[in-house]
Formats: C-alpha cells, sequence, structure tokens
C-alpha cells in the first residue's frame, strides 16, 4: 500500500514536472510570438507607405540634382546637414507637376547650382505642417542652415515657375528669413534704372551749370 502511494506520488510530480516544462514552451513561443509582431508591423507598415509613395511619385525621371526624401529619416537627414534645400507638398496638384517636369529637364537644372530635396507629405501632415509651418496643400521651398530655416519661398500660379524657378531657387541661399525672392533678372532691371536715372541727374546739374556759368560771363 505505501509502495503504491509512492508511485502515485512519483508519478504525480512526474506529471507536474512535465506540466511546467511544457508551459514554460508554451509562454517562450507566446513570448517570441509578440516580440516577433512588435518587430515585423513597423516594418511592414513602413514597406507599405514607401510602396504607396513610390506609386504616387516617379523618382527615376528626375535629373541627379533633385531626389526624394524617404519619410521615415526625412527629418533626421534635415537635422544632420549642413545646408539643405527641401520642397514640401503633396505629390499632386498643377503647381507641384510643373515644379516636377522643370526638376526632370536637364537643359534647366542645369543652371541651378544646389541641389533640391522633396518632402512627399503622405503620412503624419499635421505633425508636418505644424513643424516646419507649412500648408501640405501649397508648394512650400525652405533653404535650411544647421538645422534652422534660413529662407523660405511659396510657389503658385503668379511665379512662372517655367522660367523663374531655377533663378529664384539659386537666391534662396543669398536672402535673409522673410525677405521676398525677387527673380535675379527684376534686380538687374532696377538696378539698370537706377544707373540711368543716376546719368540723367548728372546730366543735368552738368547743363544748368553751364548755363549759370554762361550767364555770369555775358
Amino acid at each position: 500500500m505505501k509502495k503504491n502511494f509512492i508511485d502515485v506520488k512519483d508519478d504525480f510530480i512526474a506529471y507536474i514536472n512535465r506540466q511546467k516544462k511544457l508551459s514554460a514552451i508554451i509562454l517562450a513561443v507566446i513570448v517570441l510570438a509578440f516580440i516577433s509582431l512588435v518587430v515585423a508591423v513597423p516594418r511592414m507598415q513602413a514597406n507599405i507607405r514607401s510602396s504607396e509613395i513610390k506609386s504616387l511619385v516617379n523618382e527615376a525621371n528626375l535629373t541627379k540634382k533633385a531626389n526624394y526624401l524617404d519619410i521615415e529619416t526625412a527629418d533626421k537627414e534635415i537635422s544632420e546637414k549642413a545646408a539643405m534645400t527641401v520642397l514640401f507638398s503633396t505629390p499632386s496638384g498643377k503647381t507641384y507637376n510643373e515644379i516636377i517636369d522643370v526638376l526632370k529637364d536637364t537643359k534647366q537644372t542645369k543652371e541651378f547650382n544646389r541641389s533640391i530635396y522633396i518632402y512627399p507629405i503622405v503620412y503624419n501632415t499635421e505633425k508636418i505642417e505644424k513643424k516646419y509651418n507649412i500648408k501640405k496643400n501649397e508648394v512650400t521651398i525652405i533653404f535650411f542652415e544647421n538645422n534652422k530655416e534660413k529662407n523660405r519661398l511659396s510657389i503658385d500660379q503668379s511665379l512662372d515657375i517655367k522660367t523663374m524657378l531655377i533663378p529664384s531657387l539659386n537666391q534662396l541661399p543669398l536672402s535673409a528669413v522673410g525677405q521676398s525672392v525677387q527673380p535675379p533678372a527684376t534686380s538687374t532691371t532696377a538696378s539698370n534704372t537706377s544707373s540711368s536715372e543716376t546719368s540723367q541727374a548728372t546730366s543735368g546739374q552738368v547743363s544748368e551749370q553751364s548755363t549759370e556759368a554762361e550767364s555770369v560771363t555775358q
């Protein structure tokens, strides 16, 4: 009787040990599955986002001076570069498409003395708008220097994109924040006008002095 009791006890303890091992294995499998989900899901989401963005934009046709930023690392890239020109916009609309047409043209971008990076606003729009003080439905180009905004240019239909986009982009690093970016041609015209007015004024003074001299002589 005593022997039977001992055998039953040993069998029970062995059963408990087997159950513990089984529980430990099940728990380990659950933990590994959870960790896999935590790691895999964000990667899957990032891949899906990347695929969606690539379907919205055509990166292959841009010239070497224009590139699309990866939305997952865009903010970090902006903060780390010493100087950077960034175009913020949803990847659609008439103005955006006209700009992309210019950035696809090797002849037009030949005059561009820097590179430009396109930040497609597709996800986290409110966060991006607040961070950079922009509107997703407007095309805004910002020049950053040491992670600080130095100047910006808001593009609309009043700007002749085909002829004046590149000159305006070249002028961005030269202007301080808050100053309006004027095409170089405008500045040249103003300078020529000022020179002409100065010449006319000088000629007038010389003429008046000659007249006075003649009067004294007479």
